[in-house]
């Protein structure tokens, strides 16, 4: 990794952690680069890293989850969710905040790297404040006791946060990803593998807590040890205006974003039990799961691509239209395939006593038509230098989810998923009809495309569901469905959309010179 370039003669220092193939950008502050193919080829094995990355993190990750749901119970598991539903929307001002900002800048130098870096250690300082008076409130109202401590000590996770923020914007301008693979994968690994070994000797509870402090320790660890820059005793007030000026709609909208799902379990919690926010918390941690794997890589990569376009509209909706489109074929398939195979994978994996979780995964998987149709909305909006227009289409989501859930509560748990999935088709009129605006994008043929998609999914579901019908009940039938299924799915996509299944195949192939890239620099 290259140190920080110097200080050019008008004072200002091009940001040079990026990869050796990264072209320079121009001086006249246009990124042209995408248009270019040795910024393709960034762009590609940025995706990839960035997909060994949550491929990696969520694979483990989601093995120790599976083992902590069955040491813990719906109620323990009820209260830590709502404690991390606390914590973590503040927890997005520092992940997603000046450090975006940094991404977002043509030209950064030290004075703007360590004035947002400082920054971010404030507001942690603040954050963590907050949350403990938070943590005494939140006992209170929900009548947990355990409740209190949990997020009072999770609230100190927000400082190993802040000192990462910064390293990591840098590597993500650069689209330098494989040092995200290596520290949330190992994070997660050792993190898991303490929180079990905890769990097994009855901490509980604690356990979790543990196993969080140990993963975010480690990953502040490997991002200092991976870069050689340093913050600088400086404070710069022009560079504070000026990644505020941008950051403060990004910190705005993303923790809005953050706060909608959680949202509905803190409204689960105080209208009915720990043991209905477990069941919505486990629900939800499969559809996150997934939702991770499929669409995070491209998020990660989304706003610094499509920044170095934004100034051609034609391209900009072109490749903006390529990444949802792809992103829709794979992601339909998931959710959809998760609903169908719930009422038998559930008990499997976590135990008999989270069936009360099923009907609740196959209502919100009826987000596989829609969720890819509007969730990168805001890294294009921000890509197009206008974060605020991001932060108002947040601001009017959270409006509606503060109005849809407390009315879903009244039908119960299973109710809230429905709520889930339905705003979540709500969102796509609002999203698109904004990014047409701004970026003349073709809103028609993206439709049209996701139209195809979806009636690939009605043959892929009719098809598992008639296997499943002549098949005895069991695991095999659950299995045979599936696999008809997906055959279903992929003889519907060849015919209605043959180019875009091969633009598919195209870019999973794109890995294999990624590989030979790596094996040749091992040589």
């Amino acid at each position: 990794m290259k140190a920080a370039a110097p200080l050019r003669k008008d004072g200002q220092a091009r940001l040079a952690f990026h990869a050796p193939d990264c072209p320079p950008v121009p001086s006249d502050g246009v990124a042209n680069a995408p248009a270019e193919a040795p910024a393709g080829r960034n762009v590609s094995k940025a995706a990839f890293w960035a997909a060994v990355e949550t491929a990696g993190a969520q694979g483990s990750a989601f093995l120790f989850f599976v083992v902590f749901a069955r040491l813990l119970s719906p109620h323990e598991f009820g209260v830590y969710a709502l404690a991390m539903a606390i914590v973590g929307a503040v927890n997005m001002i520092l992940f997603q905040g000046f450090g975006d900002g940094l991404i977002q800048a043509q030209r950064v130098d030290d004075e703007a790297t360590s004035t947002a870096f400082w920054t971010n250690m404030m507001l942690a300082t603040a954050m963590v404040a907050g949350l403990q008076v938070a943590a005494r409130c939140a006992q209170s109202w929900f009548g947990e006791p355990m409740l209190g401590p949990v997020v009072a000590w999770l609230s100190l996770l927000c400082f190993p946060r802040a000192l990462v923020s910064v390293h990591s914007a840098l590597y993500r301008q650069s689209l330098d990803l494989r040092i995200f693979a290596v520290r949330t994968v190992t994070g997660s690994l050792v993190g898991g593998l303490v929180g079990v070994a905890l769990a097994l000797a009855g901490f509980g509870i604690w356990a979790l807590v543990v196993s969080q402090f140990i993963q975010s320790a480690l990953i502040a660890a490997i991002m200092w040890r991976a870069t050689a820059w340093r913050p600088r005793f400086l404070f710069s007030r022009p560079a504070f205006h000026s990644l505020f000026a941008f950051s403060r709609h990004f910190m705005a909208a993303s923790v809005i974003s953050s706060c909608i799902d959680d949202l509905a379990s803190v409204v689960v919690g105080l209208s009915m039990d720990f043991t209905a926010v477990g069941y919505f918390s486990v629900a939800l941690r499969v559809l996150r799961a997934a939702i991770i794997v499929v669409m995070t890589p491209l998020q990660l990569v989304m706003m610094p691509a499509l920044s170095r376009i934004a100034h051609l509209k034609s391209q900009f909706g072109a490749a903006y239209t390529d990444m949802v489109v792809v992103t829709a074929m794979v992601w339909l398939p998931l959710a959809a395939g998760l609903g169908l195979a719930a009422p038998a994978l559930i008990p499997l994996v976590f135990g008999a006593q989270w069936a009360g979780a099923v009907p609740v995964i196959q209502a919100m998987s009826f987000v596989g038509l829609t969720m890819p149709l509007w969730t990168f909305s805001g890294q294009a909006l921000s890509a197009l230098g206008r974060p605020d227009a991001f932060a108002g289409m947040a601001f009017w989501q959270l409006g509606l989810y503060c109005a849809a859930f407390p009315l879903a509560v009244h039908g119960g748990v299973v109710a809230v998923g429905w709520t889930w999935a339905a705003l979540s088709a709500v969102m796509v009129p609002v999203s698109l009809t904004r990014l047409r605006r701004l970026s003349g994008l073709d809103v028609g043929r993206l439709l049209a495309d996701a139209a195809r998609i979806a009636l690939s999914g009605c043959a892929m579901v009719a098809a598992a569901l008639a296997v499943e019908g002549v098949l005895p009940a069991g695991a095999w039938a659950v299995a045979g469905g599936e696999a008809a299924g997906l055959a279903a799915y992929a003889g519907s996509l060849a015919v209605l959309l043959p180019r875009r299944l091969t633009r598919l195949y195209a870019m999973a192939r794109s890995i294999i010179p990624v590989l030979a890239f790596r094996r040749r620099q091992v040589q």
